[in-house]
């Protein structure tokens, strides 16, 4: 990855003045031409390699500024180094490896006359307006990272100039360069100001005057107090000592939007007056330290969720062990809890009274909180505060409505609890799942569960996999709202609607895997182990049963990764043979494909995997992996090879091809119809040979009420008429599930067009 870095300079105070571009300059290094060279001037914004991906990268960004101007000779010393946002998909493809960052400096900052002589680059400081006007009429040459950059400068400078206060900020000193004090208590001197023995502990009155009034009124005060060896004064949050430090003004930071600490209502940290206190008593005495704490109390979700998306911890606690869900739960704020749990907080988090969030919601009446509680897939109704009591005990020991009603609903939920269903994996690992609401159990709750067994993030996978109900004729992508049990009971009247098959012979099961409304730039970001291991055994289902139709060369490749991978990438030419006995070849080749007998496939196959393997041989993680880091990249090497094919990513759909024949009949061909964000695949279900496949760019389509699907080509690539148009029918009574799905992909990824080739040599196309 690459650094651009703007160096901007302000030429006056510009604070309160609308962004004009002669307000500032901009380093440039310059590419010297030699005597004589009359081409035009090149100049640049400087650009160095950005070393460690996985550090805060301002250090370094510095560092080279630093080394780039002058170093010890002068070098300039930057205070902060800020990203500068930009949206690849604005510029070249090309540029999405560089990262912006602007170096906001001094007026006062100059360069060293003797070191920019001497230097290959002649770094100087250029005026802004003077480059843009040079860059419109091409008097200096700019290469096109710079250019674009220029640009995108000069927008995020516009935003800036409209935010009040931005730019005193952006140009000031850093905060550590501006802290006197810091850990010093003011009453004694910092080592930097040392007193004379003589002084006799009294601060000279040659001293700075910040050090010497504010030592001296601090030392005075504590003199003051009667049999005091040592006094600690913390001057923000104040004491009940005489002695108090007033806040006379304070900067909001723009970089870190955030509430000021209101410095009125400064408190003590002593926790004794709150010893014994009831849980309403310490809700109104809310600390402001604790602010998502506070949000969490009054039910404000606007704000909370704010907090959340700024990374404050969800299960934070405070001196009490309370958590932001306990003040919600307590103060019945039902959208609050939501908003919490959605966010992961743990429902079961426990007060210094082992008090969990259920047993707050009982206690106060809070019936709405106890039932977004309970439908937790995590909730543990059987914990004890520390009186030995569980959430249930005190429903049954008072006659007041509510905690009469939170009581049935945990009767019921842990009777429905005990109630699980089954969810096949991709790998035909089958995991039980907790109902935890019942036959109202949704697929949400469900992935939640799979999401926590896994350790995944439900914020980034929630979008990967999901769940899907299926049998042998009928595979259906379930709503994150749908329930499935309630899917279960009215599959026989789906498969009756949508398939030709008879609905006594189709035995419905959930599996869980990709959800077929992603496109592949979301899927590539993808490292989780599991992840990738549910991925993998997706795409390799499809192979093998013939639903990625591909060419011989791209058989032999997954052949022979399948194989090393067998052979726990450890590359043996004499035992690969073992795979390729007639038995294995089922599980390397697809069987449409293994039934063409002139193919030869076994002594093709370890030809190919003697070649290919080596190579993957010298990749790191296969070389010096563990084991499992080995099986994950052999996994990701399947996979990047599987997302080349265009069909790749598609749900998979069963339906008739119609096509003409001699005096008005028509022929059917049975096929799979596959559907993905890049267009509609269509491919023979005996051969498995691709017999169309178009992008949504190419063709138009209609479903008119009843089973069949229409495509109407509007360009073929292949043609020399361009706007020859071709009809395309099929017969399905799953055309109607097609047409909304190639709707909602062909709206959703219209601006996320694959740049994945689809490259007709990688499969068979009947024209």
């Amino acid at each position: 990855m690459e650094i651009i870095l703007v160096v901007l300079q302000p030429k006056q105070n510009i604070g309160n003045h609308d962004y004009r571009s002669k307000f500032y300059n901009v380093l440039l290094l310059d590419h010297k031409t030699t005597t004589g060279d009359k081409s035009k001037p090149t100049k640049y914004l400087p650009t160095f390699p950005l070393t460690n991906m996985g550090e805060e990268p301002r250090d370094e960004v510095l560092g080279n500024l630093y080394r780039l101007t002058g170093g010890e000779h002068g070098g300039i010393k930057g205070e902060r180094a800020l990203l500068i946002p930009w949206n690849s998909r604005d510029f070249r493809a090309s540029l999405s490896r560089f990262y912006l960052f602007c170096v906001p400096v001094n007026s006062r900052d100059k360069l060293n006359k003797a070191f920019v002589e001497k230097s290959p680059n002649s770094p100087g400081f250029f005026s802004l307006d003077t480059m843009v006007e040079t860059l419109n009429n091409g008097m200096t040459n700019y290469p096109p990272p710079t250019q674009t950059f220029i640009s995108q400068l000069e927008s995020w400078l516009k935003e800036k100039h409209s935010r009040p206060g931005t730019l005193d900020i952006l140009f000031q000193n850093r905060a550590d360069y501006r802290i006197k004090f810091s850990i010093n208590n003011p009453a004694f001197l910092p080592s930097r100001h040392e007193v004379s023995p003589e002084a006799n502990g009294i601060i000279s009155d040659d001293a700075p005057d910040d050090i010497r009034l504010t030592a001296n009124e601090a030392l005075a005060k504590e003199l003051a107090i009667e049999k005091s060896d040592i006094v600690v004064i913390n001057p923000i949050f104040g004491s009940a000592m005489p002695y108090k430090t007033n806040v006379n003004n304070f900067v909001k930071n723009m970089y870190w939007p955030s509430t000021p600490p209101d410095y009125d209502r400064r408190r003590s940290s002593d926790t004794s007056s709150i010893e014994g206190v009831g849980i309403g008593t310490f809700l109104s005495s809310m600390d402001d330290q604790y602010q998502l704490h506070k949000y969490a109390s009054e039910g404000n979700c606007d704000l909370m969720l704010e907090l959340i998306n700024r990374g404050f911890p969800i299960n934070d606690t405070d001196i009490k062990y309370l958590t932001p869900l306990h003040y919600a739960a307590a103060r019945g704020h039902k959208d609050a809890v939501e908003v919490l749990l959605r966010a992961g907080a743990n429902p079961n988090s426990r007060t210094d009274n082992k008090a969990t969030a259920l047993h707050l919601a009982t206690m106060y009446g809070n019936v709405h909180v106890a039932e977004i509680l309970l439908r937790h897939p995590d909730i543990n109704m059987d914990f004890q505060d520390r009186h030995g009591k569980t959430a249930l005990n005190y429903c049954e020991e008072t006659q007041y409505w509510a905690q009469k009603r939170i009581g049935e609903l945990i009767r019921a939920a842990s009777k429905s609890n005990t109630q699980e269903i089954e969810v096949s994996l991709t790998d035909k690992v089958v995991k039980k799942l907790k109902l935890v609401n019942g036959t109202n159990t949704t697929v949400k709750q469900l992935n939640l569960q799979l999401f926590r067994e896994y350790n995944m993030s439900d914020e980034v996978f929630s979008e990967i996999f999901t769940i899907w109900i299926c049998s042998k004729s009928l595979e259906l992508q379930l709503r994150q709202d749908h329930c499935p049990i309630i899917e279960l009971q009215v599959w026989n009247r789906n498969v009756k609607m949508l398939t030709d098959a008879n609905p006594g012979s189709e035995v419905p099961e959930f599996r869980w895997r990709r959800n077929a409304k992603i496109g592949l730039k979301e899927e590539k970001g993808v490292k989780h182990p599991q992840a990738v291991h549910i991925l993998f055994h997706e795409a390799y289902n499809n192979y093998i049963q013939a639903l990625y139709p591909c060419k011989d060369q791209d058989v032999l490749t997954f052949a022979s990764i399948l194989i090393y991978k067998e052979q726990k990438g450890e590359f043996d030419s004499a035992s690969a043979k073992s795979h390729v006995t007639n038995k294995n070849l089922q599980k390397l080749v697809p069987g449409p494909m293994l039934k063409v007998k002139s193919s030869n496939w076994a002594s093709r196959i370890l030809h190919h995997y003697k070649d290919f393997c080596p190579h993957l041989a010298d990749t790191p993680e296969v070389r010096h992996g563990t084991q499992e880091q080995r099986d994950q990249a052999l996994m990701r090497q399947f996979l990047d090879y599987c997302r080349h094919l265009t069909v790749y990513g598609s749900a998979f759909f069963r339906g008739m091809l119609l096509s003409s024949q001699g005096k008005g009949g028509q022929n059917q061909s049975a096929c799979h119809i596959g559907v993905n964000d890049v267009g509609i695949h269509i491919i023979n279900s005996q051969t498995g040979v691709m017999l169309h496949s178009f992008k949504y760019s190419e063709i138009k389509w209609k479903h008119e009420d009843g089973n069949s699907l229409e495509i109407i080509v509007v360009r073929l690539e292949t043609n020399v008429d361009k706007n020859l148009s071709r009809e395309v029918k099929l017969r399905t009574k799953q055309a109607g599930l097609i047409h909304n799905l190639m709707e909602k992909l062909k709206q959703m990824h219209a601006f996320k067009d694959r740049s994945v080739n689809l490259v007709y040599s990688r499969m068979s196309t009947v024209t």
